[in-house]
Order: C-alpha cells, then sequence, then structure tokens
C-alpha cells in the first residue's frame, strides 16, 4: 500500500472516529508520530469535530524545547486556540522515579501517573494518538487499528499501518519539519530520562549540561540491581565532564 493510499484511508478511519463521538480530542507529545497524526486530523476534519489538542508536559523531565515546538506547530495549524496544556502540579517525575524505581514494559508508571492521570481528567477522555505497529512488539500486540477501550480512555490510532518511513515523507510533503529536539537529544524531548531510549539517543542526552547531571543523580540513589545497571547503562555514555556523577561515588 502506497502512502497516498494510507492517507486517504487514516483519513477517512479518522472522519468516522471523530463523527461516532461528535468530536475527539488529539494527542500530541511533540514527537514525529504525533505531529503526523494531528497534521492528518486538521486535514480530514472540520474546526468542529476537533475539541482540542491535548499537550502533556511530563513534571520534571520535558525539555523547553519540547514545549516551545509544541506551541509553535500547534499555532502553524491554526490552532492554538485549542491547544490543551495539561502537566501534573503534585509530582515531579525524578522524584517518583526515586520512589518506585525505573519504569518497566510490565510497570510503565511513568504513563499511568504523568500521562494516564492527566488525560482521564479531560471529559469525555476520547482521543486520537499516533501509535504505529512497528514502534515496538508491545504495541503491536496490543493492536491499535481498531478503537478500544484502555486506562479509561477511548482511544484510536489512524496511523497503526505507517512506517516509520510513511511518517517522514508525510510530513515533508506537508514541508513539516521535525521538532529540533531530535537533533538535540535523538528524540522529542517529552521525556528526556526514558529507560526505552536507544544509546545514540541516551549519549545525545547524558551529555546534556543540564540533563545529564539530572538523570544520572537521580539513577545513583536507586539501590536495587535494575537501578543500578540503568545507572552504568547510561553513565557509560557520559563524558568526563560528567565524572562526579560517574560510579566512584556511587555504584562502583
Amino acid at each position: 500500500m502506497d502512502l497516498n493510499t494510507k492517507v486517504e484511508r487514516s483519513a477517512r478511519l479518522v472522519k468516522e472516529f471523530a463523527e461516532k463521538w461528535n468530536g475527539v480530542y488529539i494527542a500530541f507529545s511533540g514527537g514525529k508520530d504525533s505531529a503526523a497524526l494531528l497534521a492528518l486530523a486538521t486535514e480530514a476534519l472540520p474546526p468542529r469535530l476537533i475539541r482540542g489538542v491535548v499537550f502533556v508536559e511530563v513534571t520534571g523531565n520535558t525539555d523547553r524545547c519540547n514545549i516551545e515546538y509544541v506551541y509553535s506547530f500547534v499555532g502553524r495549524l491554526g490552532l492554538s486556540e485549542k491547544l490543551v496544556h495539561r502537566r501534573r502540579e503534585d509530582m515531579d517525575f525524578f522524584e517518583a522515579l526515586v520512589r518506585w524505581g525505573v519504569p518497566q514494559r510490565k510497570n510503565r508508571w511513568c504513563y499511568q501517573e504523568f500521562k494516564q492521570v492527566v488525560m482521564n481528567r479531560i471529559n469525555p477522555p476520547v482521543y486520537l494518538v499516533g501509535v504505529k505497529h512497528a514502534d515496538s512488539r508491545s504495541r503491536e500486540a496490543w493492536g491499535w487499528d481498531k478503537p478500544k477501550r484502555l486506562y479509561g480512555q477511548f482511544l484510536f490510532s489512524p496511523i497503526w499501518y505507517w512506517t516509520d518511513t510513511d511518517v517522514r515523507d508525510y510530513l515533508r510533503s506537508r514541508n513539516i519539519e521535525p521538532s529540533p529536539c531530535y537533533g538535540l537529544f535523538g528524540h522529542s524531548g517529552n521525556c528526556m530520562y526514558c529507560p526505552f531510549h536507544r544509546v545514540s539517543a541516551i549519549r545525545r542526552t547524558v551529555n546534556h549540561p543540564c540533563w545529564g547531571p539530572r538523570i544520572l543523580g537521580h539513577l545513583a540513589l536507586l539501590r536495587n540491581e535494575w537501578g543500578r545497571r540503568e545507572y552504568r547503562r547510561w553513565a557509560r555514555h557520559a563524558s568526563r565532564t560528567l565524572e562526579p556523577w560517574l560510579p566512584s561515588r556511587a555504584h562502583r
């Protein structure tokens, strides 16, 4: 299936889902997939069916670059008045990291406590999300190609069958530049510390003068084996300027 066919199919699915619920919210993290989804939704839907664009900042773990890109991109699409920017005010991500340990695939407390809780407060919690089957094995197993109820939300990903190349080519065809955070950190900047980051993203993130010490400093406080292993995984990519946070201080 070529990209044009996928776009036409996805646009039709977006419209059907939005009309069924008399309007939807669009989850937007500032990443490439959600940027493609938001652009697609604005093409497929009349303004009355877009209830809002929901951006959830992960308190203490989201870079300013990510926030600025979200506001800029939403403004470019003419949706500034529909931007819903939310974050938890009672909890900091790194405090939670020390308390609960490294998030794992079977216990993604980071999503549950910093995104799910916030998104559930928006009524009705009906969202378009930018999830692709190729993102991970766990996501592929969930089968996001059909609307589903999850964590108290009604969710649907109309770009489920898209590939990374499809997303890239679609953005290019609309003259949309991805967030500059990708050039800085190798990821969207919405979650600066993430145990699922690739090595290239870890290397760029851990050597940032602000985020490197913050991430290593809090990982160094974790005392279980999983935490020590995660600390070492990040620390091995740090430059000498971050030596105060390296194993000689905490996890030799």
